[in-house]
């Protein structure tokens, strides 16, 4: 072991079910192959014992086990009803932490100022996962709510305050980092993309695939707006241009309005389980998103996979994808389908934007090539030992 951590996120990770809890679950992973003991405590402490049961097989130790010195049984996890609240974990297990890794700024405001007065010898490192005022801005202009642009307001300051306070704070996207850098020119920020578990090498099978996919989780509200635009917009426009092949929409908790959708031609698939078959007889991939911040899962996921994307500006935000690295880029309805039509249709072109896609991923967001970025923060700020070239074997 070289040191202890505890990690705090709203709730146990469903990394099948969104980008977020996937990111989380990247961090555990590497972690706890990295010989660090880690903890893990949700705010929401609604038991999900399947869950649970991953975060087991990784070797994160129940802050319930922790306390209790018995490692070798299972037992249950840091939820209802023997934890009645976060606060009682941060105040009983934070001081035996060298390291607290607090996830989202809703959340981790709400216990920074205990996790502070309760351990004053740990550090804190404040993960955004993304810069919530940022998608909150957006989405106050493009829709005019001056209520919304209220709140974004409210959450640009505390996420600056937690950036300013926090010993450390990691943002994924290179736009936001920079920003950071000019808003909070004094705190200690660092950018890491998003991570994802390498995937075998794709095949570059053009003429086997059909149809093209949106995936992305419905309880995050730019991806609900995504494709009701898409729909609306996009849709007859393809159809226009001689698009007869399906669109399949992919993602889980899927909402009425987007049920709505469905067609002969557009699948609603919901939850998904297993994705590499989903991807592999999809020829393309669309991130239609108007409004958000971060890097987004949707995209990394498709170029692990080998699936090109034809994605929005605000998609492909801070991500420092060109042409070539298996995006085009479309920011109106008309240009969209084109770039989809012109992708769909020409096989050099796909072929070439699969294999580059996916060794932009290997090179940029497997966890091979981010975990040792994550692991140099940590380093930095406990005195951990330092990363070696042995800590990539896992990952290869």
């Amino acid at each position: 072991m070289h040191g202890r951590i505890l990690v705090i996120d709203w709730g146990i990770p469903t990394p099948d079910q969104d980008s977020g809890s996937a990111s989380t679950f990247s961090y555990l992973q590497i972690l706890a192959r990295a010989g660090f003991e880690v903890l893990f405590a949700p705010h929401n402490l609604t038991p999900r014992p399947a869950y649970r049961g991953i975060l087991d097989q990784l070797g994160v130790t129940s802050t319930a086990r922790y306390l209790s010195g018995l490692r070798s049984i299972d037992v249950k996890p840091l939820t209802a009803p023997r934890w009645t609240s976060i606060e009682s974990v941060v105040e009983k297990v934070g001081p035996t932490c060298d390291l607290l890794l607090l996830y989202r700024a809703p959340f981790a405001s709400q216990i920074f100022d205990l996790a502070r007065r309760a351990a004053p010898a740990a550090k804190i490192l404040f993960h955004a996962v993304d810069l919530h005022h940022l998608r909150m801005e957006r989405e106050a202009k493009l829709f005019g709510d001056p209520l919304m642009a209220e709140a974004a307001s409210a959450m640009r300051e505390t996420e600056l305050k937690l950036v300013n306070q926090a010993d450390a704070t990691i943002v994924v996207s290179e736009y936001e980092s920079s920003l950071l850098r000019r808003l909070t020119p004094l705190a200690r920020v660092h950018q890491i993309p998003i991570l994802r578990e390498a995937t075998p090498i794709p095949e570059c099978d053009w003429e086997n695939r059909r149809n093209f996919l949106f995936i992305g989780g419905f309880r995050h509200s730019p991806n609900v707006d995504a494709v009701l635009w898409f729909v609306r917009e996009v849709w007859p426009k393809l159809q226009a241009m001689g698009y007869s092949d399906s669109f399949t929409i992919t993602g889980a908790h899927v909402p009425p309005e987007i049920n709505d959708l469905a067609s002969d031609r557009i699948v609603i698939r919901g939850y998904v389980r297993d994705l590499p078959p989903l991807f592999k007889k999809h020829r393309l991939s669309v991130a239609p998103l108007r409004y958000g911040g971060g890097i987004k899962g949707k995209i990394v996921t498709s170029l692990s996979f080998g699936v090109p994307v034809v994605a929005t500006s605000i998609a492909a935000e801070g991500m420092g994808l060109g042409t070539d690295d298996g995006i085009l880029v479309a920011d109106t309805a008309d240009r969209m389908a084109e770039q989809i039509v012109r992708l769909y249709n020409h096989s050099d072109l796909w072929r070439r934007l699969s294999s580059n896609g996916y060794l932009t991923f290997q090179n940029r967001f497997s966890l091979s090539a981010g975990a040792g970025k994550v692991l140099a923060v940590i380093s930095d700020l406990i005195g951990a030992r330092p990363y070696t070239e042995k800590d990539q074997a896992p990952w290869s």
